[in-house]
């Protein structure tokens, strides 16, 4: 007896906890992030585009940037989106250091869930932007350094005489 009962309260969890599973992957799948990057050079702007796979509206009422403590960049959207089913909303947005640092971003709707976007996604954008960040290009040599060096002191020199010469012919003129 101990043995059915014991059976039949794992097949219930288990039916409960697919239940659960495939109620929460619905919800979750009801909202599409995709993000990207408009072009290569400084002052690219992140797209992000949100399609709606649900079968009801919803609306979106900002956009999340995590950080390593929390969210670290909340932008709200000036009019809340709304995003009917099989529909899809591309909304750029500038990239800024918050960017580089997060752990993941997301929408969020009115009723307050967070649709994240992909981390690979997001993964493959940071490493671009530090590629891009990170491109030296040193065609100065030491030598170049030494000679800017020397005409910037002359420079300075030339104008702080010309500047007590000035000063000298008003104080004495």
């Amino acid at each position: 007896m101990a043995q059915i009962f014991t059976l039949v309260t794992l097949l219930a969890l288990a039916g409960y906890a697919i239940w659960r599973y495939r109620v929460a992957g619905l919800d979750r799948n009801a909202i599409r992030v995709t993000i990207r990057l408009d072009h290569d050079a400084p002052g690219a702007h992140l797209i992000w585009d949100i399609t709606n796979a649900g079968n009801s509206p919803v609306t979106l009422t900002k956009l999340i940037v995590h950080g390593r403590h929390g969210a670290a960049d909340t932008v709200p959207l000036g009019l809340p989106r709304v995003v009917n089913p099989q529909d899809r909303l591309l909304l750029p947005t500038d990239v800024d250091w918050n960017l580089l640092a997060a752990r993941s971003i997301a929408v969020a709707d009115d009723i307050g869930r967070e649709h994240e976007a992909s981390r690979r996604q997001l993964a493959s954008i940071q490493e671009h932007l530090r590629r891009l960040v990170d491109r030296r290009a040193y065609t100065a040599s030491a030598r170049d350094f030494l000679f800017g060096a020397t005409d910037l002191a002359f420079g300075v020199v030339i104008l702080g005489l010309g500047f007590f010469m000035l000063m000298w012919v008003i104080a004495t003129g």
